[in-house]
């Protein structure tokens, strides 16, 4: 009997997986578009590319490249790479224009057609076409608040000895994947067929979860078919070990302060969901401990939106206001312009 009831349970896992993957499939026909460039006009800039390259993806409905997004090119130019910046706006805005002129290699104004993908696509078109030899090139866009730190260093840790694409972090979600918002490809991964293949397949998809689902997640999925080797520099697992330390650590004698109660009811939160084997989101769900370890970025997303209901999210302001003042600045611009019917 306990035999019948375990297959019942995995027909019926088999069952809905099957019915997921053809609904997939569905609403991707759905929402696929072409594989054509959007690009619909090209600058050159004043700075080469050099060894490190980068496709920086940004969006902005007006067209403006603000301030938060000025710092994180310029720390991406102090860590010696050289930019290709694509905007999904179709338009930049004056000012805009004049200074990403003084700091990129090149400038790409495309439709918004595709999401980060079809811009990384048509960004990496570019790099091509530019034909120089690169040690890494890297992928970013424009959805994080920072850095807080100096990237080169971080960089640094991408030893492409060690794996061919790093990745900031890594996520269990849906399907084991690096977070597309900063990874970064080595020489093998570069000459590799399949780099070449993944890229070329990428279409205009019309839904941000085609988006996602097709390109994010599979990604990883056919560079690791491909042969190539992926990391992340902060390891979920690594990420996990850090909660499971903080609670094991014993309560302090007297009045616990709330950060330290907070930081305790994140780590219960993290574990618990540890035990079930339910995949969290390290940049919304581990944010403190990724900042505790050096991580140089908080996601635009975690603070307008908080979606992983983090309980402990109040205590980034005093972590960035003592860690990068200017930078906090500017979230607390931004988030002045953007966010609503909340506090940050």
């Amino acid at each position: 009997m306990i035999g019948l009831k375990i297959w019942l349970r995995r027909g019926q896992a088999l069952a809905l997986d099957l019915w997921r993957g053809f609904m997939a499939r569905l609403f991707y026909r759905l929402a696929a578009g072409d594989y054509g460039s959007q690009v619909i006009e090209r600058g050159t800039g004043a700075v080469g590319l050099g060894r490190r390259c980068c496709v920086f993806v940004h969006f902005d409905a007006r067209g403006v490249v603000r301030p938060h997004t000025r710092a994180y090119l310029l720390a991406l130019r102090e860590a010696g790479f050289g930019i290709i910046f694509v905007t999904n706006s179709g338009v930049l805005a004056p000012d805009s224009r004049q200074w990403l002129g003084e700091h990129c290699a090149q400038i790409l104004i495309r439709r918004n057609r595709g999401y980060d993908f079809g811009a990384y696509r048509d960004g990496i078109a570019a790099f091509v076409e530019e034909r120089v030899t690169a040690e890494m090139l890297l992928l970013a866009n424009d959805s994080l608040y920072g850095p807080l730190a100096p990237l080169g260093d971080i960089v640094g840790r991408m030893d492409f000895a060690a794996a061919d694409i790093w990745a900031l972090t890594d996520s269990w979600q849906h399907r084991y994947h690096l977070q597309s918002f900063f990874v970064a490809f080595g020489p093998a991964a570069l000459a590799n067929a399949g780099f070449a293949a993944f890229w070329q397949q990428v279409r205009n998809v019309r839904s941000k979860w085609a988006a996602v689902h097709y390109y994010e997640l599979w990604m990883t999925h056919h560079m690791l078919s491909a042969g190539l080797q992926c990391a992340a520099v902060w390891d979920y697992f690594a990420l996990l070990d850090t909660m499971q330390e903080i609670h094991d650590a014993p309560e302090p004698a007297g009045i616990i302060p709330i950060e330290d109660k907070v930081r305790r009811l994140a780590a219960e939160r993290a574990l618990w969901c540890w035990r079930r084997r339910l995949a969290l989101n390290p940049t919304s769900d581990l944010w403190l401990a990724l900042l505790q370890h050096g991580f140089p970025f908080l996601k635009r997303e975690l603070l307008r939106f908080n979606p992983g209901r983090a309980p402990d999210l109040h205590i980034w302001h005093r972590i960035v206001r003592e860690q990068a003042p200017q930078m906090y600045r500017f979230i607390i611009d931004d988030l002045k312009l953007n966010m609503r019917k909340q506090a940050p």
